[in-house]
């Protein structure tokens, strides 16, 4: 299987972008983010990923030359029009807005609309921990998973992620679905042709099922039950009645070409901590210490630092499949 450094699987991504039409900006932008995924070991959401925002960008699903901009602000509010293009681009005209205005105010907010998949939400809060800021990050996605009780896909997985800076080189990183699994497992399994384990899916007649196919065609169940079903409407009402986008059972299928834009949105709320107290990073750090002393306890982002880690010294394996799909999109206009 090839290995490819990180830089290469960043120029691939850039390169294969920009064939589909993608602007300059918008391709560094989307590629950093990839390429950030496969250090993590992410692959689902990093280079298994592309070729969803390939076939988008050929069809308009995700606008080619987008210009996402500032539209409205506050003393610690920014709202972002996405212009139908990529979440990272939109996300990153307003960063340095969201971080100056956490810094001043204690608290500041950015919402983004008319905007697709978010990717992996890990990268947006790991960068405002960088910047020393606590954050919060939710964003609707299309449907895909039943509310509790329910037959028919509703709310999409409907991911949330939580940041913060600590006394290490790598923050403290919690990204994380409200479904009960990521919906590429149930597409991988039924690949393989094996079953999934009971509790993540019900086929069309609401019936519960371990065949992936049959899950597929019906609908996903949320984490935990009503509890999940809670935090997937949390992120719904959040990231898409607030911001003026699509609910997750309005948006367009991430999943394939069809329909227009999804116009999903994303809610960032980030916190200065040395607003509220002092000594956050040191108070974190005692309470680590008491967390894992004689304790099996992996701390949320320490294994993404590592993977991180040896992907940067190793490079990533990555099928050659996979290398020939991205090249053979690329390629067709």
């Amino acid at each position: 299987m090839p290995v490819l450094s990180l830089q290469a699987i960043e120029t691939l991504c850039q390169e294969s972008l920009l064939a589909v039409g993608a602007s300059e900006e918008q391709a560094a932008i989307v590629a950093a983010e990839i390429a950030e995924a496969e250090a993590e070991g992410i692959r689902n959401v990093g280079l298994g990923y592309i070729h969803l925002y390939l076939k988008h960008l050929k069809v308009g699903k995700v606008k080619p030359n987008a210009q996402p901009s500032v539209v409205k602000t506050s003393a610690a509010s920014t709202v972002v029009d996405a212009d139908f293009g990529f979440c990272h681009h939109a996300y990153m005209v307003g960063e340095q807005r969201l971080i100056e205005t956490a810094r001043e105010q204690g608290v500041a907010m950015l919402a983004i609309h008319q905007s697709s998949s978010a990717g992996v939400l890990g990268w947006f809060v790991r960068r405002l921990a960088q910047q020393g800021l606590v954050s919060l990050m939710f964003a609707n996605s299309s449907k895909a998973v039943a509310a509790h009780g329910g037959k028919v896909p509703f709310f999409g997985t409907n991911p949330f992620a939580f940041g913060a800076p600590r006394g290490t080189d790598e923050p403290l990183v919690v990204d994380m679905a409200t479904a009960s699994t990521a919906r590429v497992n149930l597409v991988k399994a039924a690949a393989e042709g094996r079953e999934i384990e009971p509790g993540h899916a019900i086929d069309v007649d609401g019936n519960p099922t371990t065949d992936p196919a049959a899950g597929l065609k019906g609908a996903q169940l949320p984490m935990g039950g009503p509890k999940g079903f809670g935090l997937g409407l949390m992120v719904d009402v959040l990231a898409g009645v607030l911001t003026g986008s699509n609910c997750s059972y309005e948006a367009s299928m991430f999943a394939n070409t069809d329909g227009g834009p999804p116009n999903v949105g994303q809610t960032i709320i980030a916190i200065d901590p040395n607003f509220l107290a002092g000594n956050f990073t040191n108070h974190l750090e005692t309470m680590f210490a008491a967390l894992t002393e004689d304790n099996d306890v992996r701390i949320p982002g320490e294994r993404r630092a590592q993977l991180r880690a040896k992907h940067e010294a190793d490079g990533v394996e990555v099928p050659q499949s996979l290398i020939d799909l991205i090249t053979e999109l690329a390629q067709t206009t």
